[in-house]
């Protein structure tokens, strides 16, 4: 039977209590990697006010994508060509959606996430940072008018009413 010597006994603790250690260190960090890919809403509207340019996978079933339609989003397939830039999952459960999300290779060229809370929290999202632009000015295409005088002028800046529209007299 092999013996161990005592001072060889403490050396194989220490190196296992510096090994647990380290692994109990460590642990968040690799935890954290797969949470980091699954968006809250609050995180996923400060991804979306950064860069509008964005591509919606939809990975949910096919009934609930026929109930209630993503706009602008793709169906899922597996083997289906993603595009590069930012990408966001939404799928029947946040499980699934991380899942699809970290299948996807990501790189310098591609940011991949998934939405926690599926479709529910994306409209959300979507309805509370819909933005509205204002035109600045506004050019009606030539010959879709009476030729003469312009019935309606109005300042882009202001947006008051430059002149008396002409059709106030024909409207009245």
């Amino acid at each position: 039977m092999y013996f161990i010597k005592d001072s060889s006994m403490h050396l194989i603790i220490k190196l296992l209590l510096r090994v647990a250690g380290t692994a109990m260190l460590m642990w968040p960090m690799l935890t954290s990697a797969a949470t980091d890919l699954l968006l809250n809403e609050a995180n996923l509207a400060a991804r979306i006010a950064k860069e509008s340019n964005y591509q919606l996978l939809d990975a949910r079933s096919a009934e609930a994508q026929r109930s209630a339609p993503l706009a602008f989003s793709t169906r899922y397939q597996k083997a289906m060509p993603v595009k590069k830039g930012l990408v966001f999952v939404v799928a029947d459960s946040d499980a699934t959606a991380l899942d699809i999300a970290q299948s996807i290779p990501a790189g310098n060229d591609r940011s991949v996430f998934a939405v926690k809370g599926g479709a529910e929290a994306w409209m959300r999202v979507q309805s509370k940072s819909a933005v509205i632009v204002a035109p600045t000015a506004f050019v009606v295409p030539k010959g879709t008018c009476d030729l003469g005088a312009p019935s309606l002028k109005i300042d882009a800046k202001s947006g008051k009413k430059a002149n008396k529209p002409v059709l106030d007299s024909i409207n009245k």
